[in-house]
């Protein structure tokens, strides 16, 4: 019998200061277009990393944004996107994931061509939550 040898798969995490520039991003844009949002950003493992509201925020947009934030980081694939992946009766029974929020207004976040983390936003209309999250990622100087 041969040993085993141990494998170490290296990823990359978003670090605190960049998520909070991301949210302090998002808010700025969001003042620009007159919406209330709350903006979260996620690890690559969905783990809250920076979470930042309006202060007239609705109460549901804090676990929104951090549910959208956590969907886009699951697979590395925006949130709306799964909105019809899941029309796919072999894959409508991930619908039912607790946290599992297929509504737009999260962005993955890479540098270097790897998944660093997510961006979720809820507050506007889904159009306004993903304008704002795209153009958050778009701002933002992450060297991807």
């Amino acid at each position: 019998m041969s040993p085993i040898t141990p494998s170490v798969y290296s990823l990359q995490h978003i670090t605190a200061e960049a998520a909070e520039l991301a949210s302090k991003t998002a808010l700025r844009l969001a003042d620009e277009m007159g919406i209330v949002i709350s903006v979260a950003v996620v690890d690559n493992g969905g783990h809250l990393v920076h979470f930042a509201r309006h202060d007239a925020a609705q109460f549901l947009t804090i676990d929104v944004a951090i549910n959208k934030a956590w969907t886009a980081s699951s697979f590395a694939l925006p949130s709306h996107d799964w909105n019809e992946i899941v029309q796919q009766p072999s894959l409508a029974p991930l619908s039912q994931t607790p946290r599992f929020t297929p509504v737009a207004g999260g962005c993955p976040l890479y540098y270097q061509d790897g998944i660093i983390g997510a961006i979720g936003i809820s507050g506007g209309s889904p159009q306004q939550d993903h304008y704002l999250a795209d153009c958050t990622v778009q701002q933002l100087d992450l060297g991807g």
